[in-house]
């Protein structure tokens, strides 16, 4: 008896959303991007989830606050309003109240990604090895996990035309703070963050806005990919309650994973949080002019960011699917089916993570360009053999050399041996620069 009423509460919540995002649909202009809400997930008494170094809460604050720097330089005619600027705990409908009184044009969701692992134990009847489980506070089991150091990427969610498989995890995880308020199963009237119940009952809200935000969140995709380095994890649609309780085009990133080493060194750096406003910013400015029928052609400082590559593709380590398979997907097209996946194979190569925020000039010599990953073994004349991404193409290098000399010398020995179209590059970090560049910087440094 109390599940039903719970449910029944739950779907009354259910109808008054549907009007009143009729009501503020009628109200905002879907033509034109006049204000937009930041959303720096998590804060206060809600760190969100944790890394080894760092936690959700203040990455998420600390992008929200370089975005909103870009829209004042940028583009200061775009009212923009932070759901938070401290460290303070926002509840989740606040969020969205906030979006829906200013009557925003969009609302972005900041976060950051979660990866776990069941702890396995032995079975005391069978001895084979099994998830370890134990009862949470209203009497059901659950698995436990451990942190899962090995997925990294970049993903972006909008709300949910039907739950996507497999992503439930990150919905429950964006919606638990509903768990930290005062009152919250009378305040959400009976959504239960943890019951699928609840999400099959948010599922079936169709928004109006489901495609002018799919086609947000691929454009942030695409800026993650092709400039900051991050690995394509796609755009996917789930019930999320701020993507669901606001009424305008919306989307929740998750910019990374804090449970990857590698990944989470990046977030935290100057430069990946740098990279990533960045992205988010050139994403919405293009979007914007799309939805105002304007034609721009953007030309300066951000637009022309030199793409970074990704940390651990650094390291030859590779993106893993459910099955254990290295690949890189997205899986939201217009139609919203799922796209191929395009696979990645693992080479030799030997890389050094520290590049990745390192302002270090090396000299490199390139030996190959290619639109498809392929295999080059390191194997005498080659030396430290590594690639960086422009584009959609792949280039190789040879060598890794502090002096314009050695890289000089490894070129003639190269071309000796068969490599007759190998040029010298420099990069500061895993930056590509000029030659002329590299050199007034040591020099400098002299």
């Amino acid at each position: 008896m109390f599940l039903l009423r719970t449910k029944n509460k739950f779907c009354l919540l259910f109808v008054l959303t549907v009007l009143m995002n009729w009501y503020y649909g009628q109200e905002s202009s879907i033509n034109t991007i006049k204000t937009i809400v930041i959303d720096a997930g998590h804060g206060g008494k809600d760190p969100g989830t944790n890394g080894l170094l760092y936690k959700e809460k203040d990455i998420s604050l600390a992008v929200a606050l370089k975005l909103e720097e870009l829209f004042k330089k940028y583009m200061p005619e775009v009212k923009v309003i932070l759901t938070r600027r401290t460290d303070e705990f926002v509840e989740l409908e606040e969020r969205a109240q906030i979006a829906n009184k200013n009557k925003a044009d969009l609302f972005i969701s900041i976060h950051c990604n979660a990866a776990g692992k069941p702890v396995m134990i032995k079975d005391p009847k069978t001895g084979k090895l099994v998830p370890k489980k134990i009862k949470n506070s209203k009497g059901k089991y659950v698995i436990v996990e451990t942190a899962n150091p090995e997925p990294f990427g970049s993903e972006t969610y909008v709300m949910g035309l039907k739950n996507e498989k497999g992503k439930m995890s990150v919905a429950m995880r964006e919606n638990a703070p509903i768990l930290l308020e005062d009152n919250y199963k009378q305040k959400y009237q009976g959504f239960d963050p943890e019951s699928e119940e609840s999400y099959i009952i948010m599922s079936n809200y169709t928004s109006a806005y489901v495609i002018q935000s799919a086609k947000l969140a691929m454009k942030i995709q695409e800026e993650y990919k092709t400039k900051a380095g991050r690995i394509d994890k796609g755009v996917h649609r789930q019930s999320i309650w701020v993507l669901w309780r606001t009424s305008m085009p919306s989307v929740l990133t998750e910019i990374g994973y804090l449970t990857n080493p590698n990944e989470e060194k990046f977030l935290g750096s100057e430069i990946g949080q740098k990279y990533i406003a960045a992205t988010i910013f050139n994403a919405v400015r293009k979007y914007k002019a799309e939805v105002e029928g304007k034609k721009m052609n953007f030309d300066d400082e951000i637009e022309n960011l030199p793409p970074l590559q990704n940390e651990n593709l650094v390291q030859g380590i590779l993106p893993k699917n459910g099955n254990g398979e290295e690949v890189v997907e997205n899986t939201f097209k217009k139609d919203s089916t799922q796209t191929d996946a395009i696979s990645i194979k693992k080479d030799t190569t030997q890389r050094d993570a520290n590049e990745v925020i390192s302002d270090e000039i090396i000299f490199r010599v390139q030996i190959k360009v290619s639109d498809k990953p392929i295999e080059i073994k390191n194997e005498k004349p080659l030396e430290n053999v590594w690639f960086y991404m422009s584009g959609s193409l792949i280039k190789y290098t040879s060598g890794k050399f502090s002096t314009l000399e050695e890289a000089q010398k490894h070129l003639f020995e190269l071309k000796n041996n068969g490599y007759k179209d190998a040029f010298i590059v420099a990069f500061k970090g895993i930056e590509r620069i000029s030659i002329e560049e590299a050199k007034k910087i040591l020099q400098s440094k002299q």
